[in-house]
């Protein structure tokens, strides 16, 4: 009875983090696509390079500092050099890439565990980032991207990998862990 009901409290933890973990995770892309949207409006895709490069890593510091959970962006064809994976991360990326190729639904790919860092238990979590078709103009075919658009790109990003993406193909993902 005593194991039952310790299986039961560890199981309920586990779908709290998650639920915490996912409306963390979910918060910061609405944000960054409002900002892009009001960029390329004004300017062009071009402006819009700038903005999720110095944006993107604002907004998910400042949901760090606000939720106490670490949050980031992270691609297995990362653009910004601080987008790299690590191998947690990289493993759920590749299983995401699979998942989709299976017909899963890349908007609905997500997964949270308790992992042990350095003899410290953590709960990681990462959610699938679908290309949208805004997000086209920068990290779409190259022959689609605009000259100035490749150009700020090529200025900004001179290792740029984050390029020849299609609608629906997962970008990267949001990644948030926390110490337990």
């Amino acid at each position: 009875m005593v194991l039952a009901f310790a299986a039961a409290s560890a199981f309920a933890a586990d779908v709290n983090l998650l639920e915490e973990a996912r409306g963390v995770a979910t918060s910061v892309p609405p944000k960054l696509l409002a900002v892009l949207q009001e960029e390329i409006a004004k300017g062009g895709p071009e402006g819009a390079v700038d903005v999720c490069r110095d944006k993107a890593p604002q907004l998910a510091k400042e949901a760090s500092e606000k939720t106490g959970w670490q949050v980031r962006r992270v691609s297995l064809k990362n653009r910004n050099p601080k987008a790299v994976p690590d191998t947690w991360e990289q493993a759920v990326l590749q299983d995401f890439d699979r998942r989709a190729a299976a017909g899963e639904n890349p908007a609905t790919l997500e997964k949270g565990e308790v992992v042990v860092e350095g003899g410290v238990k953590v709960y990681r979590y990462m959610k699938a980032l679908p290309v949208q078709p805004l997000c086209l103009n920068c990290h779409g075919a190259a022959e689609n991207i605009s000259p100035a658009t490749k150009a700020r790109l090529a200025e900004r990003y001179p290792d740029d990998k984050g390029t020849g993406y299609a609608v629906g193909q997962i970008r990267g993902a949001m990644t948030i862990k926390r110490a337990l």
